[in-house]
């Protein structure tokens, strides 16, 4: 870890101020070499305030980076972390195309061309959210059975904001709503061996709202979205991305055995009441009875029950 870093986790563990002697002790470095890392932290938006006779203390600004991600993380990866992209999920399949390593993961500050399902596209302003790709190939697994990475995904994505003490619900199929906001998304794209009629790869992209954007979310979406936490929280986005994806890939490793179902059930803002749905014939009011075990909703209609794999669902709020 470099002296940079190593000042950073200083910080980050003492709420106190920390004189630039005490950290070169325990650094076993110079006091020059401190202050060039306090520059160079300052430099990349780290809120570091600096009194004569006590030392540094670290403000309360929430920088997403890798280091900040990793000294939370309790799960396997290979991690790397962008201020701005494209599109997170655009370049995880390309590289999933160029044999990138399972478990790649890709996360953005900014997306300047982000993506959501059916075409949309995933606001993504910077300092605010968390937008990362994740590449999966798992071995022996039908198109039908990957689906329910999505649904695992919103579990995991409910969990790392109930870390934050929020109360998450779960849109079916994948969008997560707070208060009735809506506050992270999810798209996940995949590769079929047509031989085998297996999964070649699948990247497993979501979107956060961690913060509201100073200027507000824009005109078409500002009734439809919402930020996970109201005020900024040190760490804050570094936190959620390490919570979401310990848990993202703790269930990944058994994920056909849809441990993840129950929660994801519990998480849901639609069951026991009438919706709108999507069809081919238009939108139809029914009534979401229940979500089976492969997160098909069980709907009724017209008095007579079926189940719905796919589709966009409507509440009125």
């Amino acid at each position: 870890m470099s002296i940079k870093n190593e000042v950073l986790k200083l910080l980050q563990n003492n709420a106190n101020y920390l004189s630039g002697e005490d950290m070169a002790q325990q650094l076993n470095v110079s006091r020059t070499a401190v202050w060039k890392a306090i520059k160079s932290l300052q430099h990349e938006g780290y809120e570091i305030f600096a009194t004569s006779n006590k030392g540094y203390k670290l403000g309360n600004a929430d920088i997403l980076s890798k280091e900040g991600i990793e000294q939370y993380l309790t799960v396997d990866c290979s991690l790397e972390v962008q201020s701005l992209v494209t599109s997170t999920n655009t370049l995880m399949v390309q590289r999933a195309i160029a044999g990138e390593k399972e478990k790649t993961i890709l996360i953005a500050g900014a997306q300047s061309q982000g993506r959501g399902r059916t075409g949309h596209t995933f606001y993504s302003p910077e300092q605010t959210g968390i937008y990362l790709s994740i590449l999966l190939k798992p071995e022996n697994t039908t198109p039908y059975e990957a689906t329910n990475i999505t649904s695992m995904a919103a579990v995991a994505a409910c969990e790392a904001i109930e870390s934050m003490g929020k109360q998450p619900e779960i849109k079916w199929i994948n969008d997560i709503f707070i208060n009735k906001k809506k506050v992270s998304g999810i798209l996940t794209e995949a590769s079929i061996n047509m031989e085998t009629k297996l999964m070649d790869y699948v990247v497993m992209g979501i979107g956060l709202n961690v913060y509201a954007p100073k200027e507000g979310f824009p005109e078409d979406i500002k009734n439809i979205a919402g930020p996970i936490l109201d005020k900024t929280i040190r760490d804050g986005r570094n936190k959620i991305a390490a919570a979401f994806i310990n848990s993202f890939l703790t269930y990944y490793e058994n994920f056909k055995d849809k441990t993840y179902y129950e929660s994801y059930k519990s998480h849901s803002m639609i069951l026991g009441q009438d919706v709108y749905i999507d069809t081919r014939e238009g939108r139809k009011k029914v009534f979401a009875k229940d979500i089976d075990p492969n997160f098909e909703l069980i709907i009724i209609e017209n008095g007579k029950e079926r189940t719905v794999s796919s589709g966009e669902v409507h509440i009125k709020l």
